[in-house]
């Protein structure tokens, strides 16, 4: 799981950076289940990873996401961030989570993450 850690950590990079979704539906396979934090967020496959990953680009004008721990397993991993930059809206925000990435060297088979969504509500009042 280590090379797949290296390898969502960079597509992700890409993804905040160019906007370039390609690099992490390529690591999507066609039962790949991608859960956002209230479980009601959630697409499976490759057409999901795209819907997936644009929905959660498009939240922000500017994001750069720093990897601050990550913890590898045989077949998971889990990776804390922070990620800072400016919402659409133009609002700063820096908020905080955690990703769980689930399957081998080749493909992901699951992708889970949680966050403090309160920069986010914080962003629609006006306040963050």
């Amino acid at each position: 799981m280590h090379t797949m850690t290296d390898r969502f950590a960079d597509a992700l990079h890409r993804l905040d950076a160019d906007r370039d979704t390609g690099p992490l539906v390529e690591l999507a396979g066609d039962d790949t289940q991608l859960v956002k934090l209230d479980e009601q967020h959630e697409t499976r496959g490759r057409e999901g990873a795209t819907t997936f990953w644009t929905d959660y680009r498009d939240v922000f004008d500017e994001i750069e996401t720093t990897f601050t721990h990550t913890v590898v397993g045989e077949s998971s991993a889990a990776l804390e961030w922070t990620s800072t930059g400016t919402l659409r809206s133009g609002k700063p925000f820096t908020y905080r989570g955690v990703t769980v990435i689930e399957g081998d060297e080749e493909q992901l088979s699951g992708v889970r993450t949680y966050y403090d969504s309160a920069a986010f509500l914080q962003g629609r009042s006006g306040t963050a």
